[in-house]
């Protein structure tokens, strides 16, 4: 605890709305932020390169609407292992396909993996795969109907003020159409990859890495974010930033109380990251960043008290150094 104390970093109001920002669009020009922030352009850049140095600002990376990427669907596999085998599995899954794998800890379902399919009947080869290949003793999957990633939620404002609702960004049916229509040529796909590595790299130094031209990288890039299939946003180290964990809940409602009603109360609540409608035994999967034991009961008790709830599930897993991470999924709805 001493060490983790040590290493938080205070930050100042301006520095948290620059943050803010910068998870909103994390290819804001330093001019946008100034005016978004009400000060000079050369304080934004001072104030980004001081975090950048300290260790707050990592990178930066992309979220992506993989339907507008041609995969049909996302799942998340929980899966349960004995623990002398956990970092065995976590490797095999890793290297199993495309899955995003995290270790679980307080649950019963102590391995996560987020994995992506081009097609529906993809989820029942990956399940087959894994029990073939892999020791588990228990395996749930459930399938993403929709997701709220508002990394910006999270509270960094200094201690005693009221944090601000943030709104997440939304799909309306229309762009969620066009989402659909896009098309993705090797070129959308090698603009898509530079931006996951650094989503601040400039356009021209992509054009010269793909053998294309600036204009060309630029028309691909606004096409990609205006049809909602890319969203660039800065990375952060949140242990810099005192929080100590990220905290997964499976919550199931009750059918009579509508479930846009209860995300909207989850929305509102400083901390919570990541909203997502899954079908199955839970009706949504929700993350949430914490600092302390205090927070977490809290948080727990505060999500426990939203009107529909009637039962949840919680696990919690490590923070990564960089975060978010590279290529999570963009808000549909």
């Amino acid at each position: 605890m001493k060490e983790v104390l040590r290493s938080m970093l205070r930050i100042s109001e301006l520095d948290s709305r620059i943050l803010k920002c910068l998870l909103e669009d994390g290819r804001d020009s330093f001019a946008d932020v100034a005016e978004k922030c009400g000060v000079t352009k050369n304080k934004v850049w001072k104030r980004y390169k001081a975090m950048e140095k300290k260790g707050i600002i990592t990178g930066a990376t992309i979220q992506v609407n993989f339907a507008g990427l041609g995969y049909d669907a996302v799942a998340t596999l929980l899966v349960s292992v004995d623990a002398q085998q956990i970092d065995n599995v976590i490797q095999k899954i890793g290297e199993t396909r495309e899955i995003r794998v995290y270790r679980h800890y307080n649950s019963a379902y102590n391995v996560r993996g987020v994995t992506i399919l081009r097609d529906l009947s993809e989820l029942d080869h990956v399940k087959e795969v894994m029990r073939r290949r892999i020791p588990i003793s228990g395996l749930k999957t459930y399938i993403w109907t929709g997701v709220k990633n508002i990394p910006q939620n999270l509270k960094l404002r200094p201690k005693g003020e009221i944090a601000e609702r943030k709104h997440s960004q939304t799909l309306e049916p229309a762009l969620r159409k066009q989402i659909n229509e896009t098309r993705v040529d090797e070129l959308d796909w090698e603009i898509v990859n530079k931006l996951t590595l650094n989503g601040r790299t400039s356009f021209n130094k992509i054009a010269h890495e793909i053998g294309t031209s600036t204009d060309t990288v630029v028309k691909r890039y606004h096409k990609l974010k205006e049809k909602g299939v890319i969203k660039v946003l800065i990375q952060i180290n949140l242990n810099r930033l005192g929080y100590q964990a990220l905290l997964d809940f499976n919550i199931a409602s009750v059918s009579s109380v509508s479930l846009s009603g209860i995300t909207e109360s989850l929305e509102s609540i400083p901390d919570v990251v990541v909203i997502t409608k899954t079908s199955g035994d839970y009706d949504l999967q929700v993350t949430a960043a914490v600092r302390d034991v205090e927070q977490m009961f809290a948080l727990q008790e505060e999500i426990a008290k939203v009107p529909g709830i009637t039962k949840i599930e919680t696990s919690s897993r490590r923070i990564p150094d960089a975060w978010p991470t590279p290529q999570q999924h963009i808000s549909t709805y």
